[in-house]
């Protein structure tokens, strides 16, 4: 019994050997992996800018189109593989004067995908309107994506109806000239302009092309003294156009979109 009560303890001193010895290397890796990431320099001009709470960008705190000085405020969405999605559903809903959560913005987000799915699948043999110049058929369009993706149409759109987190195909021009047609609004998108050091203030911007480009014109503009476009209670609201930031979020190459708010309405 003497032996075997020994045997035990030793056992159990053991245990609680390995057990104190498991924790201490835990603790040491987390400090390790704390540590790198804390001095872990930036790589983007995206992980420089810094945040508010409600997700707006603070510094830099202005956005200027380098072709029309137009400016704009940052608004993030979260990056798990919708933020096209969700930089367009959050653009319409600040356009109508809502300030939309993130939760509800990936509610409208999940829906967006099935209506672009829907149209593509649907009405492939219909036209979409690129431009003032260009029509083009929506099979056309979706066959040259899917091609570009290493996809059959059919795969193409089972993978777009998928969320991000889900493998779902991230958002781009295809579902940016369907988002066009349907809301009937021209959508810009924007890239950073590189420069030395990160503005606190300002942050260049160039416009790379417009989804409905002088075909989806806001009716206001022909209402004399119009209250929707004189009204700048917030930036972004009864905004008829909608401005989509993609920026290089990693060093990778992998994108990451967010919308832009413009400061004034005309």
């Amino acid at each position: 019994d003497f032996q075997l009560s020994t045997m035990r303890r030793t056992s159990q001193t053991k245990r609680n050997t390995d057990v104190a010895r498991l924790c201490f290397l835990t603790l040491l890796f987390a400090s390790i992996i704390f540590q790198s990431n804390a001095f872990r320099q930036p790589t983007t001009d995206y992980e420089r800018f810094i945040f508010a709470p409600n997700d707006v960008c603070i510094a830099p705190q202005y956005f200027v189109d380098s072709s029309s000085q137009r400016v704009f405020t940052m608004r993030n969405v979260p990056g798990e593989g919708d933020c096209m999605f969700l930089a367009a559903a959050l653009a319409t809903a600040a356009s109508m004067g809502l300030g939309a959560n993130n939760v509800l913005s990936r509610k409208i987000a999940k829906e967006t995908r099935q209506v672009v799915a829907d149209i593509l699948e649907f009405g492939k043999n219909r036209n979409l309107v690129i431009d003032s110049q260009r029509i083009v058929p929506a099979k056309k369009l979706l066959f040259a994506a899917s091609k570009g993706e290493g996809l059959t149409p059919k795969e193409y759109l089972r993978r777009l109806r998928l969320e991000g987190s889900e493998g779902g195909l991230h958002g781009g021009g295809l579902e940016l000239t369907v988002l066009s047609n349907v809301l009937r609004r021209p959508i810009s998108v924007y890239e950073l302009l590189p420069t030395m050091a990160i503005a606190k203030k300002y942050h260049p911007v160039e416009c790379k092309g417009v989804f409905g480009d002088k075909i989806f014109k806001d009716p206001c503009l022909e209402v004399e003294n119009s209250a929707i476009l004189s009204n700048n209670l917030m930036p972004g609201a009864y905004s008829w156009h909608l401005h989509i930031l993609v920026l290089d979020s990693s060093i990778e190459g992998e994108k990451h979109a967010c919308v832009l708010l413009p400061q004034s309405l005309t």
